[in-house]
């Protein structure tokens, strides 16, 4: 096996901002969300390269799930999309394992964000203020919530875990990678009072939030300002047991060595560079992510880049 590049997903929102599809050349507008690494039944990514091309992430699972997975479950899968917001996300929450299994027959979802780029002055909502149930309910029944959640200034380069049950939102005027557990579950807590395209108001899904929130959860940004590096470094943002993500400067070249026990997704999150793997030379774009399956032999970035390596341990 080797690589995967895949063909992205695009998905219209009603707060989207157009800075990933102009980047990328693309002439859809108004696409919030972009799956980049996706199996799950809501999105299932293209392979776009090499022999396995025009097959989805899930076929392949499905015919030769050791050589994708190595000894990782596949409920433990992980998924990876874009939020390209030019307005607040909705704050909303996810569930955990058990609660999700029982209530939604999907995976609960922690997840993370990793900032490419930010507004000046933008902040994203991660957790509240206080941990009091009975306030924050009264606060939705009187339309006073934005006044008690905990908003965090960010940056480029800014990485925030986001644990299953903490209320969170992305600001306006960022991009950012999400990476994640392989669920689209979300229940939203608040909306700012907006409507949808046929002018009725969003729905909300306040005893679910209520039934799976942990109002005492916070979390603190991980800062890796953008330089210039004469020598490859590496950096582990987060490692737990939903996902690892590391981050990597690249000066120059960066060998992945591969055990076969698990797969990886790299995210180009730099600027355009070269992976080679056996002989293949596959291009690896600003923005892009791929899956390397577990089979695949070890392999090499070429280029000055910063790159983002999700695994399950």
């Amino acid at each position: 096996m080797y690589p995967f590049r895949l063909k992205p997903i695009y998905d219209k929102t009603i707060w989207a901002n157009d800075r990933l599809t102009t980047m990328r050349h693309e002439a859809q507008t108004g696409c919030g969300t972009c799956w980049e690494i996706s199996a799950h039944p809501h999105a299932q990514n293209k392979i776009i390269n090499g022999d396995y091309a025009g097959k989805t992430l899930q076929e392949l699972l499905d015919e030769k799930e050791q050589e994708m997975l190595g000894k990782v479950p596949r409920q433990r899968l992980l998924r990876l999309a874009y939020l390209d917001a030019a307005d607040n996300l909705s704050i909303q929450v996810h569930p955990d394992d058990a609660y999700a299994h029982e209530h939604e027959h999907d995976e609960g979802k922690t997840e993370s964000w990793y900032i490419l780029e930010a507004d000046e002055g933008a902040t994203l909502v991660a957790g509240t203020t206080i941990a009091d149930k009975d306030v924050l309910y009264q606060a939705v029944q009187e339309n006073t919530v934005e006044q008690y959640v905990r908003r965090i200034p960010v940056k480029a380069g800014d990485f925030v875990c986001i644990d299953a049950g903490m209320l969170h939102a992305l600001g306006k005027g960022i991009l950012a990678l999400e990476i994640g557990e392989n669920s689209n579950t979300t229940y939203r807590f608040y909306d700012y009072n907006r409507k949808d395209a046929n002018g009725n108001p969003r729905p909300l899904h306040i005893q679910k939030s209520f039934d799976v929130a942990d109002f005492a959860l916070v979390c603190t940004p991980v800062h890796s300002p953008l330089e210039k590096v004469q020598e490859t470094k590496e950096k582990m943002l987060v490692e737990r047991e939903e996902f690892c993500v590391k981050l990597v400067d690249i000066h120059a070249s960066y060998e992945v060595i591969m055990d076969h026990t698990k797969f990886y997704c790299v995210s180009n999150v730099g600027q355009d560079a070269e992976i080679i793997c056996d002989g293949m030379h596959i291009p690896f774009l600003y923005t892009e992510s791929i899956f390397v399956p577990a089979a695949c032999k070890d392999f090499t970035i070429l280029g000055d880049t910063r790159v983002l390596l999700s695994y399950v341990k």
